[in-house]
């Protein structure tokens, strides 16, 4: 994935990524740099069933529909001719990254042997991820079949989504680091 930095007309710094599409040219995705996100979220590049399978996980999403959704559902969403104009417009305007939060939580499992005679209950953890923005950008970079993309991510939680979700042989970087290697692309 490539990824490169780049000034607007009034000198606020981007960083843009080209996300390749297996059936099309690939698209356009950037994140504004600014001094509060530069240490206070991270860059993950995702791998897209892993982090389905996160969304899906959420307990307390009021986006479940969207979430369970598959390719076939997901172009008749309202908003979805929305993402794919967005995306149309190429290098010249990028499409800004969904922002995303990680979470553990807590399920509690309860058994039972035979007849209702000896219950057996036990916790257990679970990752999930939350959408701040960017539903309807995921779920067309999804129904395209893209591979990996990028996600921002609020800190501290960018380090386990990236240990959880990340697309193989990719790194974690804040804002703020990738700022700086894209300076040097």
């Amino acid at each position: 994935m490539v990824t490169f930095s780049t000034k607007d007309y009034w000198g606020n710094l981007f960083v843009v990524f080209t996300v390749p599409l297996p059936n099309r040219p690939p698209v356009f995705m950037s994140m504004k740099v600014t001094e509060y996100n530069k240490d206070k979220s991270g860059v993950v590049i995702i791998d897209p069933e892993k982090f389905l399978e996160l969304w899906r996980n959420e307990p307390h999403s009021i986006h479940r529909s969207e979430a369970n959704g598959t390719p076939q559902t997901w172009p008749h969403d309202r908003k979805y001719g929305h993402a794919a104009e967005g995306f149309s417009h190429g290098f010249d305007n990028p499409v800004p990254l969904a922002y995303v939060s990680h979470g553990i939580s807590t399920r509690t499992i309860v058994s039972h042997r035979f007849l209702w005679f000896g219950k057996s209950v036990r916790h257990e953890q679970f990752h999930y991820v939350g959408f701040t923005n960017g539903i309807t950008r995921t779920i067309w970079l999804l129904t395209q079949g893209c591979t990996a993309f990028p996600v921002e991510c609020e800190m501290p939680g960018a380090r386990e989504l990236h240990r959880v979700a990340a697309a193989p042989n990719t790194h974690f970087y804040t804002v703020g680091e990738l700022a700086e290697v894209a300076s040097h692309a």
